[in-house]
């Protein structure tokens, strides 16, 4: 079992105070507490907690936009305590990445495994958003590396492939990434 960092913010202290030391109890570490929800995007970029759990007692409206920036920016993992589902937050978790929620009265047992499935879902998340921009940084570079490869088809009069073991060559001679030969190619001829 993994043990996580969090952070709680909301106004029910009681059922709060449950959580946390439910959590606390399980070996997870405590990280603070914000009754102002106007404080958890700094305080969750000072501390860098796992996992965030919010209250939604008023208004969803009034957390949506937090919870809008932590989602994007994937900060954290992040679970909503509500009295009772309403379409507005149904309809907010079903475009969410990271967001579960769970209802009062919160059961022990329940409640960590909802945690569980949260940073399983959040760790699944990061991963899959590190592969996507390792795809991209990859397809970038093999655009760039095609571009040099065909300026230098087109004003030395080389084959594709003579072209592209000049590119490769050079990434081996000098230890660089053939991206960044290619780079260089551009920048040198690419007005030729």
């Amino acid at each position: 079992m993994e043990f996580y960092k969090f952070i709680i913010c909301g106004e029910d202290k009681r059922t709060l105070a449950g959580m946390k030391n439910m959590l606390c109890s399980s070996g997870h570490l405590f990280l603070g507490y914000s009754q102002e929800t106007t404080n958890v995007i700094r305080h969750i970029r000072k501390v860098s907690p796992d996992l965030v759990i919010l209250e939604v007692n008023r208004s969803f409206a009034d957390l949506r936009h937090i919870i809008e920036i932590i989602d994007e920016e994937l900060l954290s993992a992040v679970i909503l305590v509500v009295d009772v589902s309403n379409d507005e937050i149904s309809e907010f978790l079903h475009k969410s990445r990271i967001v579960t929620f769970t209802a009062k009265p919160v059961m022990e047992e329940a409640f960590l495994q909802i945690v569980d499935v949260s940073m399983l879902n959040y760790h699944r998340i990061i991963e899959y958003e590190q592969k996507i921009r390792q795809l991209n940084e990859s397809l970038e570079s093999r655009k760039v590396v095609e571009k040099a490869k065909w300026i230098l088809v087109k004003c030395d009069g080389l084959s594709e492939n003579e072209a592209f073991e000049i590119i490769r060559k050079k990434s081996r001679d000098n230890r660089m990434p053939m991206r960044e030969i290619a780079e260089a190619i551009l920048m040198v001829r690419g007005n030729d």
